[in-house]
């Protein structure tokens, strides 16, 4: 017996694009909109006596999948997603401390994105039966980062598919022991100031910290194609989609304390800028769980800061990320978790 509760999502990394594998990773998810994608033509021929459609005539030209996964950022069990978002990803014992692992994300350099098979179970009325739809040959668009004042950090991605199947058989989900919420409370952020990036066991350290920050938020984007529908393919996608010259942009909320980030905005000066959630569990000797995003180039592009009739004066400042042709990658996100692998 099921309730209308008892939906799941599962995923797992493919061997071949768009066949299905057994999904044995299974998200505590918030939201979820996958659906199909379908592009339905109808002939347009004039036939005497007939002022609709023909029902003959209507044709399926071309099919997809996809949609989005809002997930919750915890310490343990998120490595697929971090890994199909940007491309790659390292799991490395982190040293003299037994037992906690660093997992290292950076955009990959080299196509293809990795593809993944995604299977919701979706429960029917009165306690009936799980469903399963299958999404094969799922590539993770985009991503976004958000840490909203006083709220658990959140990690929304958005996924092109090839196609949808109702034939593959459910997984029933079995879900990860012991993980942590990243939240608001747990959180620091530096923006400026000299940075050294993370490594695969340390993170990234240095920079000036921002005691001001109320929000932040950033998303990355894959650019993926839309093409590879080719004839002989029955108007599915026949390849994997091709990365492009990907997009970085976020946006932080702040009080209006100093002049630093009116001034570098003005100046357009580039700044490094470091998000860091800790948790309180203690794991190996002396680690802690934790989740970090570390920008090694950005540019802020608003605002200046406006009066707000008697109250706190605050900026809402959009950024991109840049690459600045530095040593290593321009985007970066570490954990530190009990996950050996990812």
């Amino acid at each position: 017996m099921t309730t209308q509760a008892d939906c799941s999502i599962g995923l797992k990394k493919e061997t071949t694009y768009g066949t299905a594998v057994v999904v044995d990773r299974f998200p505590e998810f918030v939201e979820e909109s996958l659906a199909w994608n379908p592009t339905f033509v109808q002939g347009s021929g004039m036939r005497a006596g007939s002022r609709l459609g023909r029902s003959k005539r209507r044709v399926l030209t071309k099919q997809g999948a996809g949609g989005d996964i809002d997930i919750e950022m915890v310490s343990k069990g998120l490595g697929p997603f971090l890994e199909a978002l940007f491309g790659s990803g390292v799991s490395t014992a982190v040293p003299a401390q037994t037992g906690a692992f660093q997992q290292l994300f950076a955009p990959t350099t080299t196509d293809p994105l990795p593809s993944y098979t995604i299977q919701k179970g979706i429960p029917t009325l009165g306690g009936g039966a799980v469903t399963a739809m299958t999404f094969l040959g799922a590539v993770c668009a985009s991503g976004e980062f958000s840490a909203s004042n006083a709220e658990i950090v959140k990690f929304k991605t958005t996924w092109d598919a090839k196609e949808v199947k109702t034939d593959v058989a459910y997984a029933a989900p079995s879900y990860v022991v012991g993980e942590e919420l990243f939240h608001f409370a747990q959180g620091a952020i530096t923006i400026g100031g000299s940075q050294t990036p993370p490594t695969a066991t340390a993170l990234a350290t240095g920079g000036t910290v921002a005691a001001t920050i109320e929000e932040f938020s950033v998303s990355f984007d894959n650019k993926i194609d839309d093409s590879g529908f080719n004839l002989g393919g029955g108007g599915k996608r026949s390849r994997r989609p091709v990365a492009g010259i990907a997009e970085a942009k976020g946006k932080v909320t702040a009080e209006y304390s100093d002049t630093v980030l009116r001034d570098a905005y003005l100046n357009q000066t580039p700044l490094a800028l470091t998000l860091t959630f800790t948790a309180a569990t203690t794991i190996g000797t002396s680690a802690k769980p934790t989740l970090q995003i570390h920008l090694p180039d950005i540019r802020l592009e608003g605002e200046l800061p406006k009066s707000a009739a008697g109250g706190p004066v605050k900026q809402s400042i959009d950024f991109t990320v840049l690459d600045g042709l530095t040593a290593g990658a321009p985007f970066y996100v570490a954990l530190v978790t009990t996950d050996a692998t990812l």
